[in-house]
């Protein structure tokens, strides 16, 4: 038996332990449903579930409840925390740290290291507010193929200014 999406969504509201109470939940509520066409939705799955014997019905009705709950608790928000979770710690300087008010400082660059350097171990994740000299080193370094310089930033008086990234051509 086929079942749309929208009766599914019917069956998961009024799933019951048995056939019978799925079924009186749902044919109590189709004489006060007000719009036509969610009514027809539920006279639809009543059909549908009437025809289906009982212990297969059951299953089919639990069955149903738990997909949708393990959808439901696919959220947005877990995603993000897994994706969280599995991207690299970065490390170095905080962004709200003494050091980005120094007055030397003119750069803040985040950096990922290649290979074991003074700064760190590879696939290590860096912030660091630096002076002009230190931007120079930090260059020198990725030239050497020890870092990799993943964005950089102007600061001036503690306020940053990002690097604009080329616009890529339109079509």
């Amino acid at each position: 038996m086929k079942f749309s999406k929208s009766e599914l969504d019917i069956i998961c509201q009024y799933a019951a332990p048995t056939k019978a109470e799925t079924l009186a939940g749902m044919k109590e509520t189709v004489p006060v449903i007000k719009d036509l066409l969610t009514k027809a939705i539920v006279e639809n799955a009543i059909r549908k579930l009437e025809k289906i014997p009982e212990p297969e019905c059951s299953q089919f009705v639990a069955a149903t409840k738990a997909r949708f709950l393990a959808e439901r608790d696919n959220s947005i928000r877990q995603r993000l925390a897994a994706a969280k979770a599995q991207e690299p710690i970065m490390q170095g300087h905080d962004l709200s740290g003494k050091e980005r008010f120094h007055p030397e400082t003119r750069h803040m660059i985040t950096l990922e290291v290649q290979k074991q350097c003074f700064v760190g171990f590879k696939g290590e994740r860096f912030r660091f507010f630096l002076s002009d000299e230190g931007y120079r080193n930090a260059k020198c370094s990725e030239q050497e193929g020890e870092i990799r310089i993943k964005s950089h930033a102007a600061v001036v008086a503690g306020k940053l200014y990002p690097d604009k990234k080329p616009r890529q051509q339109e079509r």
